[in-house]
């Protein structure tokens, strides 16, 4: 059998036939051959990030409500593999293998200094008024000339006032009389005032003044240094009374509030000032970078 073969026309090229199909890759961007040893030094810098990662000890648990990074203390066995492999090698345990140290302590901050406690001020002994003791804090509202006017120069003019008006004025017996009415006066009016008298309130109003004296100097009340002074005596506060009462989770998310603020005085504090002044102020408050930098968890 025979088939008629097709004429070719002049201008015919094999391309203009239509063919087979075939697949063909597509990529928008353009192939690079990666070199192998751009490929060994890759794979080299991943395995030296692994390795540095490894010995970071990471903490245990972050407390932002005290600004605490808690790190787990290494057992026994750890130390005890560490000082057989520093022995073999003669560098013996570094301090990196430790856990480490706290930023800021907060005994030793300056805001612990600046606040009173209320269990220590109720419980302490009374002053000996009869040796001329005064109260070592009295109540919030009264001032340094306040109290040198009160306790100094008011006796001697109201014992004056009674020699004046005493009829016998010679007489030595009523004079010591007036004497010592004018000292029971005196202290009466000592513990009256005393802040070991008053209520825990009025121990709250004395710290919020006295933290603004120590970091607003007296007047600045709204800057971002003096709000979170005074948010993170708040949050010391509520958390005794949280410690105390566990089922009060009203108070708890209060606490919650205040640490969340007090983060946001922060940031804005680190972004309007120096690296320098924001850790001076972390290590005035007792907190740790690390514990009220990013996203806040809390245990409650």
């Amino acid at each position: 059998m025979s088939f008629a073969l097709p004429s070719i026309r002049s201008g015919y090229s094999p391309s203009a036939v239509a063919g087979p199909s075939r697949l063909r890759s597509f990529s928008t961007s353009q192939v690079h051959s990666v070199s192998k040893r751009k490929l060994i030094a890759k794979r080299r810098k991943a395995a030296n990030l692994e390795l540095q990662a490894s010995k970071v000890i990471k903490p245990e648990s972050i407390d932002p409500v005290l600004g605490r990074v808690n790190y787990r203390a290494p057992s026994s066995r750890t130390l005890f593999a560490q000082a057989q492999s520093s022995s073999f090698s003669g560098t013996g345990i570094t301090s990196s293998s430790l856990p480490p140290k706290p930023e800021n302590e907060w005994d030793n901050s300056k805001l612990k200094g600046v606040l009173l406690n209320y269990d220590e001020i109720a419980y302490s002994p009374p002053p000996n008024y009869t040796q001329g003791e005064r109260p070592k804090h009295l109540l919030p509202g009264i001032s340094k000339a306040d109290e040198d006017l009160l306790f100094g120069a008011l006796p001697h003019i109201s014992t004056e006032l009674s020699y004046s008006t005493s009829n016998n004025r010679s007489g030595n017996g009523s004079e010591i009389a007036v004497e010592e009415e004018q000292n029971k006066q005196s202290e009466m009016l000592m513990r009256i005032l005393d802040l070991r008298n008053s209520s825990k309130s009025a121990v709250n109003v004395l710290n919020r003044q006295r933290v603004i004296d120590a970091f607003g100097q007296g007047k600045d009340t709204g800057s971002s240094r003096v709000q979170a002074a005074l948010l993170t005596s708040k949050i010391h506060n509520l958390l005794s009374h949280t410690v105390q009462n566990p089922k009060d989770t009203s108070n708890k998310r209060s606490l919650r509030l205040l640490v969340q603020e007090r983060a946001r005085h922060l940031k804005y504090f680190k972004r309007t000032n120096s690296k320098e002044d924001y850790d001076h102020l972390l290590a005035d408050l007792g907190l740790e970078s690390g514990a009220v930098e990013g996203k806040l968890k809390f245990a409650f």
